[in-house]
């Protein structure tokens, strides 16, 4: 495939605010100190320019010189019902949408608007750590069900699912799909397994499907709403996709008038609006033809990243299963003789490569370290081979 966009151009991201590249940003995240020879593969944003159609018409509306109260017009939903047919066959109901800024402060809300304190929300570990922190934050109680790896390969623990879903204080189930860390694609079966369980069991699914773009040929992204009929909220973003998070403007569909009712009533009690004036032109420029062409190229680039990372694996001994979906890769470093402790003392302090450690990811992370390949070539490979230098030695 002849590739019009240069993804190996380099762009200048330690001069903007952006987090991931400032070593300050990092304080927050790990209580130690780099210096600008930091390699950042953490934060799941990827170095890539956006898409020139988003620049275009940011830049366009820039132009009008006024940036008051904005609210959504026909042609903010005519772009979400196109590519959501287009890429999923999902068709949307647009009376059925509501908007938050992100995907995490939309779960936030529907915790708060679905259970009360002291219910039980289920999740599936290793899983994005936010997951659990929300739970915690929120006075609710978590569990989880444990993703079971065979060969690499994870799986979901149904029987477990069962007996933990029949709990009657279990009122949520928060499912990543695909899955960050582990890079899962679920079939279409094992979410209607899902959606079997807890619809009988009268526990919420919310979906994060966050990273539903990013899915490597062989593999399909089922949006949970075509899998099943148990009540949901699928939880989606431009973020990951086109690398947008800075504009923070998340889709939210509800299953039922009822529940985006309810759901609604809580975004308006925690008074969260997210109009946002270049959000807004955003989602319209990126849902088009030209932003589809722009994904499609950056899926090559992507996996070709996942070739380097799965080459190197085999050379050094480092456990691996290519990810079937997110620019994110799982590496089994304990498999390669490192602990914890090393991976984030050798690894993220001595060779200042920034990544996320496993336990982060909570149990079933130990021994794990997850990667952003969502950079250049170049980026990704002197970052390997800083970490080669601590296996080989």
């Amino acid at each position: 495939m002849k590739m019009s966009v240069d993804f190996n151009r380099e762009v200048d991201r330690r001069s903007t605010s952006d987090v991931k590249w400032r070593p300050e940003g990092l304080k927050g995240y790990l209580p130690i100190e780099v210096s600008e020879n930091e390699i950042p593969m953490w934060i799941a944003d990827m170095d890539f320019a956006c898409p020139e159609c988003i620049v275009r018409a940011i830049k366009e509306r820039a132009d009008k010189e006024i940036f008051g109260y904005c609210s959504y017009k026909q042609e903010y939903y005519d772009a979400l019902t196109w590519w959501f047919d287009k890429r999923f066959g999902m068709k949307i109901h647009t009376d059925l949408v509501s908007m938050m800024p992100t995907v995490v402060s939309a779960i936030n809300v529907a915790i708060r608007a679905f259970s009360n304190p002291g219910d039980k929300v289920i999740i599936q570990q290793p899983v994005y750590d936010p997951f659990a922190e929300l739970i915690k934050k929120t006075g609710r109680v978590m569990v989880n069900n444990g993703l079971i790896c065979n060969d690499g390969l994870y799986e979901m623990d149904f029987p477990l699912l069962e007996e933990q879903a029949a709990d009657p204080d279990a009122k949520i189930m928060i499912l990543c799909s695909p899955h960050n860390p582990v890079g899962r694609v679920w079939t279409k079966e094992e979410l209607a397994r899902v959606g079997e369980i807890c619809k009988k069991n009268n526990v919420l699914v919310i979906a994060d499907e966050i990273h539903s773009d990013l899915v490597y040929a062989g593999y399909v992204h089922t949006p949970f709403a075509l899998a099943s009929d148990a009540p949901h909220l699928v939880c989606t973003s431009l973020g990951k996709t086109f690398n947008v998070a800075g504009l923070r403007l998340a889709n939210i569909f509800s299953s039922s008038a009822e529940l985006k009712k309810q759901y609604d009533q809580e975004i308006d009690a925690y008074s969260y609006s997210a109009s946002n004036t270049f959000g807004l032109e955003m989602v319209q420029a990126a849902y088009s033809p030209e932003g589809e062409a722009w994904l499609e190229e950056l899926l090559v680039y992507l996996q070709g990243n996942v070739e380097v990372v799965s080459e190197w694996c085999q050379k050094h001994n480092v456990g691996f299963t290519a990810p079937q979906g997110t620019f994110l890769c799982w590496l089994d470093l304990a498999s390669a003789g490192l602990t914890d402790e090393e991976i984030i003392k050798k690894i993220i302090m001595g060779k200042e490569v920034i990544c996320v450690p496993g336990p982060w990811f909570g149990k079933g992370g130990e021994g794990y370290l997850r990667l952003n390949i969502g950079c250049t070539r170049k980026t990704l490979v002197e970052a390997l081979d800083r970490i080669a230098s601590v296996l080989d030695n």
